[in-house]
């Protein structure tokens, strides 16, 4: 964020327009995440607290390239929302996706949602935090020693790997 996103008329909400305004700079990133639970193949259903609570246990984030809001070459709110996204993991394609997996829709509805809810607790989006606006693409498992791709179209790609 390069400022704390204003409403464009004197009251809440903030419309999407608000808050791109106060967007500084747009990475590429893999979210490398932790878990409490590791339930799949088990047929166990995690309750939405135990879910919520798996989702607070991100390790890391990767950035990948940046573009500065209002560059030339910054991808344009269009580009974003319909992004292609896929991760690979030691060569091999694990998952595909797109924007729309957002939470609402777009990395953008997801931001101007936080931006409106935040208030509700006293807070609000400051200027030099990095948000992460939601998975374009399920997350899949990774161990000790694996390499992970993400693509993102022709945007370009972020990887890491997890020496043993």
């Amino acid at each position: 964020m390069k400022a704390t996103p204003v409403p464009s008329s004197t009251c809440f909400p903030l419309t999407e327009a608000d808050v791109w305004a106060a967007v500084g700079e747009v990475f590429l990133a893999i979210e490398a995440c932790g878990a409490r639970y590791n339930v799949e193949g088990t047929g166990l259903v995690l309750s939405p607290l135990e879910k919520a609570a798996d989702l607070l246990a991100a390790g890391a984030i990767i950035c990948g390239k940046s573009w500065g809001v209002g560059e030339d070459d910054c991808p344009s709110l269009e580009d974003l929302a319909k992004l292609p996204t896929s991760i690979a993991i030691n060569g091999t394609q694990v998952a595909t996706g797109d924007a729309s997996l957002c939470p609402l829709g777009s990395p953008l509805a997801s931001l101007t949602w936080l931006a409106n809810h935040l208030p509700s607790r006293g807070q609000c989006l400051r200027p030099g935090e990095a948000i992460i606006t939601g998975a374009c693409s399920k997350t899949k498992a990774f161990a000790a020693g694996d390499k992970i791709v993400a693509s993102f179209g022709t945007l370009g790609s972020v990887a890491l790997e997890f020496k043993p």
